[in-house]
């Protein structure tokens, strides 16, 4: 019996919290550390996870649940994600996970699509600050908590029980601001066509609905072609075989 295709993508919106690198250093300006100078490099500390329009927010540290079973919760989520959305995740939160991983020597995740949402708001827009907390501010968004302690990262590489109480609830803040940033700019980003999963290429590339309506026409160098407004924002086009494609 074949297996009933998804009609909709799994979209996981992750974050991650590591440590800094601990070394010795004579300097405390442009100081230039050598390998050998590193006592202790970053790691993994803890994850925050969330299925698109889910409630739960997931959660797994070193802390609270060791790092065998930190690292065998995110490898199983990333082994179910079709689409992964982060902020600045390609170039920071996906490398430290999987270093974490091959560290551990566990076999590779099956592949996900990135949907970063820091390289779309560098690419398409001129804010102030490319920072997630000043993007969601400047869109009247729910925005990053405030830690409020100094020191916390010192307090949570101590395994102070308040500090990692406090550094739970900013790392499962950051993957709702996320997905609500990811939601507010889903129309203006070019991933994968969500009729992929349903079967529908006809469908709005961006959010799979099908409630289009015509929008004129929209040309390239060469073409011209029938142009359609989803109901979630996003225009596309309509090939001559009926699909329909990002604008």
């Amino acid at each position: 019996m074949t297996a009933k295709a998804p009609q909709s993508p799994r979209v996981l919106t992750l974050d991650v919290e590591n440590s800094p690198h601990l070394a010795y250093t004579y300097d405390l300006y442009g100081a230039d550390i050598r390998p050998d100078q590193i006592m202790e490099p970053a790691r993994l500390l803890c994850w925050a996870a969330k299925w698109l329009d889910r409630k739960q927010v997931l959660f797994a540290s070193e802390y609270h649940d060791g790092v065998e079973a930190m690292l065998d919760g995110i490898w199983e989520l990333l082994n179910e994600a079709d689409i992964v959305v982060t902020y600045n995740g390609v170039r920071h939160d996906m490398p430290i996970i999987l270093k974490s991983l091959v560290e551990r020597g566990y076999p590779p995740v099956a592949p996900w699509q990135d949907i970063d949402l820091y390289q779309v708001v560098k690419r398409r827009y001129k804010f102030a600050s490319n920072s997630l907390g000043y993007i969601t501010k400047t869109l009247n968004m729910p925005t990053k908590l405030a830690t409020g302690v100094p020191q916390l990262w010192k307090r949570v590489l101590e395994d102070d029980d308040k500090a990692w109480t406090k550094f739970r609830a900013y790392n499962k803040q950051d993957v709702v601001v996320t997905e609500n940033l990811f939601k507010v700019l889903q129309p203006w980003i070019k991933g994968p066509h969500a009729g992929l999963w349903s079967g529908d290429l006809g469908s709005c590339p961006s959010c799979g609905s099908d409630k289009l309506e015509p929008a004129g026409l929209t040309y390239t160098k060469t073409a011209k072609y029938a142009r359609l407004l989803c109901e979630c924002g996003a225009y596309c086009k309509v090939l001559n075989n009926g699909q329909t494609r990002p604008i």
